[in-house]
């Protein structure tokens, strides 16, 4: 773009304005330019005015257009005019005779004001006062030219030879400093660009590594939530075993230490506490639930006495639903967990007591449009709507719109999320509904569940047998041998083992079992196995060494983690080959007569 611009500058004719009182100089200069560009044919290259050039003497410099005026007022009426027509002079030659008696300072000043690029030439000045001082009074501007004596036609046309070719140097230059300027500027522009998506990318990297810090956290977490769950299955292994234990002997003494409607509630709150262990370690291994038909209300009700206790006196619960509800698509034990973790957020909402309120409702969404105005995860349909609110502190609106935000962790700054309500929406996801938060600052906060109405009906709760199996004959009696790292794990397993006549051998780890095998391997006739053994040998391994000395021996797997997180190719079908920690005495009696019941395996 500006190269173009050049080349059409440098061919434009300059224009020359003379301020003499001379009439014949204009003529003059026509012919000493003719002469000046004399070829050797004697003709003019370019006379001066001419404004077509023969194909000879295109190579010739162009001719300058010279306009001539006798005033200085003239001079400066010409030069305005010349700047507002975008056509300017060039340079303006003075003949200094004009300004006797005249402030040439001022004159040539305005020329300066209208035209700041305006070469000036001043010539006979040596008849003005002190003229010496010209170029210091006019501030010695490299336009400016003063000659002391007057200036002939030859050279002026010298002189304008000059400056026409000065200012095509210039103006040349000029240019090409704009095209690099243009050029830089285009440069900077993309380094900037270049620089603001580095800039960008480099954020966006910080950001994906903080995340994956948390999402490693998370993981951690995870990892130590499932260690602790196969502890705690552990402990409430022989807790639920030596509660059982105690209440059959209840039965057949008909004493105890304890109330037999208190051994009852400790089993049941066994019970929970080890579906609620089970239940989280599900929803960190991502396994998917099965719901089924449910009735609400009941679990609520059920659960009311141990969350009175979990929350504390100071905190009233009052519970409402609405009559004859339907059943919900859910699965329990998430439930209880949900409604648990709810009550536990309420409960440090409300650190000096308050009142906390469960209801329940049915809604009914009838189309699309309805379910997105509700909420985002909305879905059409019949739902069963549970809502917990509290008489808490509240939340701000910073908090309540990162309430559910993972990658906002409470932990790590203002307003981020509780891991416990994001372990709530994803069970209450994993059962195809949604969860809606609202709070009021000093007001409280509102959760409501939307689970799904169940197509089918809710199933009679079968009750469990709860007294010991009778006592095996002399024949049925058989050799188990146990192997489990925990104690108490194995002393309950050994203690109803051996009340219906069972001879039972234990091992704290793979290489003590194989021990006893090798000396009691003709007697023994079942083998229960815990998965995870210390010594760097798991319940596995030793199931592969023991088939292959007795591939009839019919081998039950114990273990606190879930059987999906176990790396091996073996299928666990709990109640056949697997048995979940925690379990009962009537669970662990069922799988063991039904594993000696069986045929040899060939």
């Amino acid at each position: 773009m500006y190269l173009n611009t050049i080349q059409h500058n440098v061919s434009t004719c300059s224009r020359i304005l003379i301020v003499t009182e001379e009439q014949s100089l204009q003529e003059d200069l026509r012919i000493s330019h003719a002469l000046q560009n004399m070829n050797a044919s004697g003709s003019s290259s370019a006379p001066l005015g001419a404004t077509h050039v023969s194909n000879k003497a295109k190579s010739a410099a162009p001719a300058p257009e010279v306009v001539c005026t006798a005033n200085e007022k003239e001079a400066l009426a010409l030069v305005e005019a010349a700047a507002q027509g975008h056509r300017p002079f060039s340079a303006v030659i003075i003949d200094g005779r004009l300004f006797y008696g005249k402030d040439y300072r001022h004159i040539i000043n305005r020329l300066w004001q209208t035209q700041r690029d305006l070469h000036v030439v001043l010539h006979a000045v040596s008849q003005l006062e002190s003229f010496e001082q010209i170029p210091i009074d006019l501030g010695a501007s490299p336009q400016l030219l003063v000659f002391k004596f007057r200036l002939v036609p030859f050279e002026i046309t010298q002189l304008i030879r000059t400056l026409t070719t000065r200012q095509g140097t210039e103006t040349q230059t000029s240019h090409r400093n704009l095209s690099l300027s243009a050029q830089l500027l285009e440069v900077t522009s993309r380094f900037e660009d270049v620089s603001n998506r580095l800039r960008m990318e480099q954020d966006h990297r910080k950001q994906l590594e903080d995340q994956l810090c948390r999402n490693q956290r998370l993981e951690s977490v995870g990892r130590f939530a499932d260690a602790m769950a196969h502890f705690f299955n552990n402990y409430l292994t022989a807790i639920q075993g030596h509660l059982e234990v105690a209440q059959h002997t209840q039965n057949d003494a008909g004493s105890s230490v304890l109330p037999p409607a208190t051994l009852k509630e400790l089993i049941l709150a066994t019970q929970r506490a080890a579906g609620v262990t089970s239940q989280f370690v599900s929803f960190n291994r991502r396994e998917y639930l099965q719901p089924t038909p449910l009735h609400l209300g009941q679990i609520i009700d059920g659960q009311a006495s141990m969350l009175q206790k979990a929350i504390g006196e100071q905190i009233a619960i009052q519970i409402s639903h609405n009559p004859d509800l339907p059943c919900v698509m859910a699965d329990q034990a998430a439930l209880e967990q949900i409604i648990f973790n709810l009550l536990l957020h309420a409960r440090e909402a409300m650190p000096m007591g308050g009142r906390l309120m469960i209801q329940t409702r049915q809604l009914l969404i009838p189309d699309a449009a309805v379910a997105c105005q509700i909420h985002a995860e909305a879905k059409p349909g019949d739902h069963i709507v549970m809502t917990i609110s509290d008489t808490g502190k509240g939340l701000t609106p910073a908090e309540l719109t990162g309430l559910f935000d993972s990658s906002k962790l409470a932990s790590d700054q203002e307003g981020g999320a509780d891991i416990a309500l994001i372990l709530v929406q994803g069970l209450v996801r994993m059962q195809g509904g949604w969860i809606d938060a609202r709070s009021v600052l000093e007001v409280g906060t509102e959760f409501s569940i939307y689970l799904p109405v169940a197509t089918g009906t809710a199933p009679t709760p079968a009750t469990p047998e709860k007294k010991l199996l009778g006592t095996n004959a002399k024949d049925e009696a058989s050799t188990i041998l146990i192997v489990d790292d925990e104690d108490s794990v194995r002393q309950v397993m050994e203690y109803v083992l051996t009340s219906q006549g069972h001879k039972v051998l234990t091992a704290a780890d793979a290489n003590e079992a194989w021990a006893v095998w090798r000396e009691k391997s003709a007697v023994i006739k079942l083998a229960l196995i815990d998965v995870k053994l210390p010594g760097g040998v798991s319940g596995f391994d030793l199931e592969k060494a023991l088939a292959a000395e007795d591939p009839t021996l019919p081998v039950i797997f114990t273990c606190g983690y879930s059987p999906t997180s176990l790396s091996n190719a073996k299928e666990l079908k709990a109640g056949e080959n697997f048995l979940p920690k925690p379990f009962g005495m009537v669970e662990l009696l069922n799988i063991v007569g039904q594993a000696l019941l069986q045929p040899a395996r060939l």
